[in-house]
């Protein structure tokens, strides 16, 4: 299988769906070069990659039952919460994918999110391509969890990609929406643009 029909089949797996084994030491040096082929407008390289493993795992469930309890308006906690921290204890890695932004730079903050954003994308493809899963999860990606990860104030969260390998059971193809209703083609200033796919 090509590359391109393999990222066809790629999907994300909620966090109970990923287990063990992650990828070892080789495998994320692999990624992590994969992810420096990120477009890169004026070479910034604004990003950070924070890597939780192995113990710390059962160490990032925790944090994410006191963020919980920060975010509640009693202080008491749902069925969720415990869910939620429990499955982030029991995955094997999380990816904290983290803005490192320059002000300074001519290119703009803007440009700079975007290739962070993009280089979280290529962090997910480099996982299905490599035979492992990935989830894009948003719920670390906020204020709380910046002293958590020894940010500065001005960084932001883009992503907090829990990987693992997919529960056999729970691979199978799932049926994509045909891109055609988001596809046009330019025909010109003023001229609306027509389906790209007749």
């Amino acid at each position: 299988m090509n590359p391109l029909e393999s990222l066809l089949d790629r999907r994300s797996y909620s966090l109970s769906k990923l287990g063990h084994p992650a990828p070892s030491e080789e495998e994320l040096r692999n990624l992590f070069d994969l992810v420096m082929t990120t477009p890169d407008h004026g070479n910034v390289k604004p990003w950070r990659f924070i890597v939780a493993r192995g113990d710390n795992m059962q160490r990032l469930g925790d944090l994410t039952l006191e963020l919980y309890k920060r975010q509640s308006d009693n202080g008491e906690l749902k069925d969720k919460a415990y869910r939620s921290a429990r499955d982030i204890a029991a995955v094997p890695m999380m990816i904290m994918v983290v803005t490192d932004l320059d002000p300074e730079h001519k290119v703009s903050l803007w440009d700079q999110r975007l290739c962070v954003g993009a280089a979280a994308q290529n962090i997910m493809n480099g996982l299905h391509l490599m035979g492992y899963g990935g989830l894009w999860y948003t719920f670390l990606a906020n204020d709380n969890t910046k002293p958590m990860f020894g940010m500065k104030p001005d960084d932001q969260v883009v992503a907090a990609i829990a990987v693992g390998t997919p529960k056999p059971h729970f691979v199978k193809k799932i049926k994509r929406q045909s891109p055609d209703r988001y596809c046009f083609e330019w025909q010109g200033l003023g001229v609306t643009p027509t389906p790209l796919f007749k």
